[in-house]
């Protein structure tokens, strides 16, 4: 496995991986449950990394006619990565999610050494456990990662 990756100015801040199901938390359905996360992310007490992949399957993801009910705001869609630090594509790990889709959000986040991994997806949160012993790292849903209260933000 390797090194997580260096901290470089602000990126001290624990960094914290996104799927897109946490991003449709955020930004279509505005879920207040969201807000902690992005409170975090938003003051710089977070840092959530993302690759290419994760951006191209968001825009593949929100645009879809379901989520016209909630009407998301283009702006706030189209440009929700402006607060992610962008990383290259990570090599494939030693986790395997059942979902292919979700590979690369596993995979990123014990690339890069991240505190979370925040999803409701029933095959990331089945590697939570493993996931914790082989790095620490902490798979879970945006409500129990808010449940965590201040602490969980910061360093």
């Amino acid at each position: 496995m390797n090194a997580p990756i260096a901290p470089t100015g602000s990126a001290a801040a624990p960094i914290v991986i996104l799927d897109t199901n946490a991003l449709l938390d955020w930004r279509v359905f505005k879920d207040p449950v969201a807000h902690p996360i992005a409170q975090g992310i938003l003051s710089g007490r977070l840092r959530w990394l993302a690759c290419p992949s994760m951006e191209q399957e968001w825009h593949q993801v929100w645009p879809r006619s379901y989520f016209k009910a909630w009407q998301p705001d283009p702006m706030l869609t189209l440009t929700v990565f402006q607060h992610a630090d962008f990383v290259d594509e990570p090599p494939r790990g030693p986790l395997r999610c059942k979902d292919p889709d979700d590979q690369v959000f596993i995979d990123l986040a014990l690339h890069v050494g991240a505190k979370w991994l925040l999803s409701k997806d029933a095959a990331l949160l089945k590697l939570a456990g493993r996931a914790r012993k082989l790095t620490g790292l902490e798979v879970m849903p945006l409500t129990q990662w808010s449940a965590m209260g201040d602490n969980a933000g910061s360093p």
